[in-house]
């Protein structure tokens, strides 16, 4: 801890994780993106960045759940007909030449991957904009569990992991971002994101944080 203008200011990677105030945010974590027969892989997208980096999605989201901590597991959805999209929505969403007809609830491409379950003391947020706070309800629940640290991970890394971790910057939430557990269908895209994120944020391996956890959930024990 610092203080910085008589304030309180987190510093370390132990205070700003600290289990009492963090939450797991997995972003978008779904078969359309992330699965060899999902939508991506129909329209041509490389996944192969993202398949490599799944086992250490799931397995961070899976351990964080076990050592008590809360994951808000965002949805991106698509209502059928358009009828959330707006025309300059539809614009961005076709700019590459795909349907834009991704992640419709109910669909195998809407579900969360296999391996991922949200727990008893975990919220799903549904979004249909790259930010997970847009529209949402998420900062509601932050806000209710006296969540100051928020621990970003998921797909894509310059598109909906980049808009939420700059979203929950600027809504004042210590942001950290798990450096191995993104992924992207452009590696170009992903590194250069990764580079801003190195620039602004602290970002650390996914082993790190756990170990930061995992160390605070053996002196609570031991107590």
């Amino acid at each position: 801890m610092r203080q910085i203008e008589g304030k309180d200011v987190y510093d370390s990677l132990e205070e700003m994780i600290a289990p009492a105030h963090t939450a797991v945010i997995s972003v978008d974590i779904q078969n359309d993106f992330c699965h060899p027969e999902g939508h991506f892989a129909r329209y041509g997208k490389d996944l192969s960045l993202t398949i490599e980096r799944l086992p250490t999605m799931v397995s961070f989201v899976r351990e964080s759940q076990a050592l008590g901590i809360p994951v808000m597991f965002i949805r991106q959805f698509t209502m059928p007909g358009a009828h959330s999209d707006s025309p300059a929505w539809l614009r961005f969403k076709t700019r590459d030449g795909k349907d834009p007809n991704y992640t419709v609830p109910g669909t195998f491409g809407w579900e969360f991957v296999d391996g991922l379950e949200p727990g008893p003391n975990d919220t799903v947020i549904e979004k249909s904009r790259p930010d997970a706070f847009l529209s949402t309800h998420l900062e509601r629940v932050l806000r209710s569990r006296g969540i100051e640290t928020v621990v970003i991970l998921g797909v894509n890394t310059e598109g909906c992991v980049e808009s939420t971790v700059r979203s929950a910057s600027y809504r004042d939430y210590y942001t950290v971002v798990v450096e191995d557990a993104m992924g992207s269908p452009s590696r170009e895209r992903h590194e250069a994101s990764v580079g801003l994120y190195r620039a602004r944020y602290p970002i650390h391996p996914a082993e790190e944080i756990l170990a930061v956890w995992r160390g605070a959930a053996a002196r609570l024990g031991a107590a």
